[in-house]
């Protein structure tokens, strides 16, 4: 399947430059990828837009004024494609049928009932390179806890459709990575498919210290969590029941 003229391409939606991934190294392009995955989810994310509007960035980008809005799925399918290098070679392999495509004769060209199968709703040709992210709340996982104090460690998982009983996982230190958005993209091990951690990050007390006199700590609950909720202690390294 090509890639509708009409879609922006993940380059695009990430406001990335294929020239300039192709000339870095995998981790620096890695890097740089989810740099633009997160500008990208501040900028366009309902609940954070309004104030990441006058922060500055390390990444060039055209006004806010201007740019064009993309969806939530949108970023979240142009990370996932781009972030993983095969997926990544494949989509720019269509990026290149297309572009051969549009100076073809125009009766040689692919007609649009058959051109793009199921592309339109995600951008950019979505449905070749990425088959679905779920999203969830991370009161939906289950996890596990090592250790005891200030040694603990917690771990969340998820089973995936591939058949890896924790084909999801991840751990505390990536939740503190993306507290600032709130979301956290994992994926699975053994296949291309993600998934979408929802999360709130809860401080204990405003005044900084907590009811010991200690450090300001942070806990990173499910958005849609209650009373039952198991949240995260990250700066104290030890897990609330």
């Amino acid at each position: 399947m090509s890639i509708p003229a009409t879609n922006p391409t993940y380059y695009e939606i990430l406001n990335l430059s294929p020239s300039a991934l192709t000339s870095l190294d995998e981790p620096a392009a890695a890097s740089l990828i989810k740099r633009a995955y997160r500008r990208a989810l501040l900028r366009h994310h309902p609940d954070k837009k309004s104030s990441t509007s006058s922060s500055p960035s390390s990444l060039p980008s055209s006004s806010p004024a201007s740019a064009p809005g993309y969806t939530i799925d949108q970023i979240s399918t142009a990370y996932a494609t781009l972030s993983r290098p095969a997926l990544r070679q494949a989509y720019d392999r269509s990026l290149l049928v297309l572009q051969s495509q549009r100076h073809r004769p125009s009766s040689l060209a692919p007609s649009s009932a058959t051109e793009s199968p199921g592309g339109g709703g995600g951008g950019g040709g979505a449905a070749d390179f990425q088959t679905g992210i779920e999203t969830v709340d991370l009161d939906d996982l289950d996890y596990e806890e090592k250790g005891r104090g200030r040694d603990s460690e917690t771990t969340w998982y998820r089973s995936c459709r591939c058949g890896n009983p924790r084909g999801y996982q991840f751990g505390e230190a990536d939740l503190e990575d993306a507290a600032d958005l709130g979301e956290l993209m994992v994926g699975c091990a053994d296949c291309s498919l993600w998934l979408r951690v929802c999360f709130a990050v809860l401080d204990d007390d405003d005044d900084g210290q907590d009811e010991k006199g200690g450090e300001k700590r942070e806990q990173h609950a499910g958005k849609g969590s209650g009373d039952g909720m198991k949240p995260v202690l990250l700066n104290s390294g030890e897990v609330a029941a």
